[in-house]
Order: structure tokens, then C-alpha cells, then sequence
């Protein structure tokens, strides 16, 4: 990871640019991210069942330099104000004794205290030269379906295995050409051979032999976390 446990504290309202990151893979050498996707959510900490807790909002990203793996991150005021405040932390930051109705607050509450945001990269690098896509297996599909998996040949090691992502490109065939078979497991017949094996909705199934094409390695890479807290605005009448 480039970056751990950055903390970011905003005020309700208020519209923040102020994150600037500078991306380095390894440390000290510039990152070019200009052909990856980037996201940054913001997630809770608690009172959510699903792993990992789903987003509950995204951060805007301005690529400023992405040959030179410049960035920032920006919540607008929309953001901040809907975003869940941290109650107790408004009144500790201003030395203010918590009085009125932010004394029935719950901060086990859902929409309180302190969220969790990361930025993502989404890419993918060449695997190996495709010398061969023909056909595999059978296998039955939907409605009792016979149809054969797409077996693909390599020129060198593939070095895949069978929890890998791969994008196909390069082979003149629409059908595998950019097509997503991310939900699909491999099944490694040999280090230069290997089958995409159907998993459900959307089976690949092989339609067209190719003797040419591409395949690469579908990654996700974590840049930075950190957490975020939105501290409320608090009247002058609040302690009254």
C-alpha cells in the first residue's frame, strides 16, 4: 500500500478539495495510473452485515497528473451535509459540554461516528500471446444445453490460476474480444493451457476458433485508506 490510514475530518456543509495525493509504486518513483480505473468510496465502520461494509458514498476524483500519479480527492457540501455527523467530536473539538438534544444522540447509531474510505485502482496487465482459442470440454448449460468451454493455447506460461480474471483482446472474434468473463473460474489444464470454466449467468461457451490475441490479468490494487469523520455545526443555543 502506498499510503495507510490517512484521517480526514470535515465540517458539515462544508465543500472539501483538500485531499492532494502524489501515487508512488515503489516508494519514491512516480505511478502512471493513466490506463487504470480509479475509485474512492466511503463506507461504515459498523451496523452493516455485508463484507466488506458497502459504500455509502464516493469520493470525486480529479486526476490532475495521472502520468505522474497526481490526484485529489473531493466531497462536495451536498456530501458533507448528508453524510453522518460525529456528534460527540463537534462539541469535544469547541470544549462545549454536550446539553439538549445532542445528549439523546446514539452514537452507536448507524449515521453516526466514523467512516472508512479507500481508493482503488482497477486494471490489468498482459499475461501471455494467445496461439490458439478452440474448443474445450462440454458442459451442460441452461435447459439441458451441450456446448464446449473455450479452451485457449499460449505461446509461453501463462502463469494463471484458477481464481485469476482475465480479459481477452486482439483475436478478431467480437464474441471474446473485450467480453467480461471476470465471474468465470479457469480450469489450469497444462502451464501453457487452460479452459474458462463456467460458473452461471452469462456461460462462455466456445463459437469461433482464433490462432491469435491476447490475454491479461484482471487486478485490483489498494492505493490509499483512511478514515472520515463530518463534525456538525453547532448553534450558539445548542448548550442552552
Amino acid at each position: 500500500m502506498t499510503f495507510e490510514n490517512i484521517a480526514v475530518t470535515v465540517r458539515e456543509g462544508d465543500t472539501f478539495d483538500e485531499l492532494q495525493l502524489n501515487i508512488e509504486k515503489p516508494w519514491g518513483t512516480p505511478y502512471d495510473y493513466s490506463n487504470s480505473v480509479l475509485v474512492a468510496d466511503i463506507r461504515r465502520f459498523f451496523n452493516d452485515s455485508t463484507d466488506p461494509p458497502s459504500p455509502v458514498d464516493s469520493w470525486g476524483i480529479v486526476e490532475t497528473n495521472p502520468s505522474k500519479g497526481q490526484l485529489s480527492l473531493r466531497l462536495t457540501s451536498r456530501q458533507t451535509e448528508s453524510l453522518g455527523r460525529n456528534v460527540p467530536l463537534g462539541y469535544i473539538e469547541r470544549g462545549v459540554s454536550q446539553s439538549g438534544i445532542s445528549i439523546g444522540v446514539d452514537i452507536t447509531d448507524e449515521l453516526q461516528g466514523v467512516f472508512l474510505w479507500d481508493l482503488r485502482e482497477y486494471f490489468s496487465t498482459e499475461q501471455a500471446s494467445i496461439t490458439g482459442i478452440t474448443a474445450g470440454d462440454n458442459f451442460t448449460g441452461a435447459g439441458g444445453v451441450v456446448s464446449s468451454k473455450i479452451r485457449i493455447t499460449t505461446a509461453d506460461r501463462h502463469n494463471l490460476t484458477s481464481e485469476d480474471q482475465i480479459l481477452i483482446s486482439g483475436t478478431g472474434q467480437t464474441q471474446y474480444d473485450g467480453v467480461n468473463f471476470l465471474p468465470n473460474k479457469l480450469n489450469i489444464i497444462t502451464p501453457t493451457i487452460f479452459e474458462i470454466e463456467p460458473t452461471g449467468a452469462g456461460t462462455p461457451s466456445f463459437s469461433g476458433a482464433s490462432s491469435t490475441g491476447t490475454v491479461s490479468l484482471y487486478q485490483e490494487d489498494t492505493l490509499a485508506i483512511g478514515t472520515l469523520e463530518v463534525i456538525p455545526r453547532i448553534s450558539r443555543d445548542s448548550t442552552s
